[in-house]
């Protein structure tokens, strides 16, 4: 009888038995984005990317897990207002989920309890500013907006007589080309 009852007390415990316990703890991690984040850093987080604007790779963890009321997995998601604040990095674990090697932040956001950071999938729906897609995407629009800009001055030079058609198709061949 005894056995049993230990054995009620033991499962609950271990059904809801957090992730950042299992894998490989690690000092440091180098990140797909191009930063190693060390246990102490501090990590800004951008927009959620959920369509209600919840962050879906921040999650409540620690003892905050037991306060939440839903089943459902959007219901261990952080509110957009988080969006803008400091991550502190405090642990970092390593483990294997189905085969594929996955990373876990034990952060703090503020409040009492650690929040889990899902951190390569958090780089890649740029729910941290220090997303690798953002800065891609700027870089190119920047590029062929200006190309177009000064192709647009170089005709209304043309038009308004301050420059002769053979200057504008040279001009006009060394933009294309570059």
């Amino acid at each position: 009888m005894k056995s049993l009852f230990l054995l009620f007390l033991l499962v609950p415990t271990m059904t809801f038995a957090q992730v950042l316990g299992l894998g490989k703890r690690l000092a440091e991690y180098s990140a797909s984005n191009g930063r190693t984040y060390h246990v102490g850093d501090t990590i800004k987080l951008g927009q959620g990317s959920a369509p209600n604007g919840t962050f879906r790779y921040v999650q409540y963890g620690g003892w905050l897990v037991f306060m939440i009321n839903g089943n459902q997995a959007d219901d261990h998601n952080i509110e957009k207002t988080y969006s803008g604040y400091g991550a502190i990095v405090k642990k970092i674990h390593s483990f294997k989920a189905h085969g594929i090697q996955k990373v876990v932040f034990a952060v703090d956001i503020g409040g009492g309890s650690n929040f889990d950071l899902w951190i390569e999938d958090a780089i890649a729906s740029c729910e941290i500013v220090d997303c690798k897609g953002k800065q891609v995407q700027a870089t190119v629009v920047t590029q062929s907006d200006d190309q177009f800009d000064k192709l647009k001055k170089l005709k209304a030079l043309l038009d308004s007589g301050a420059i002769t058609q053979a200057e504008y198709d040279a001009q006009k061949k060394k933009l294309l080309n570059q």
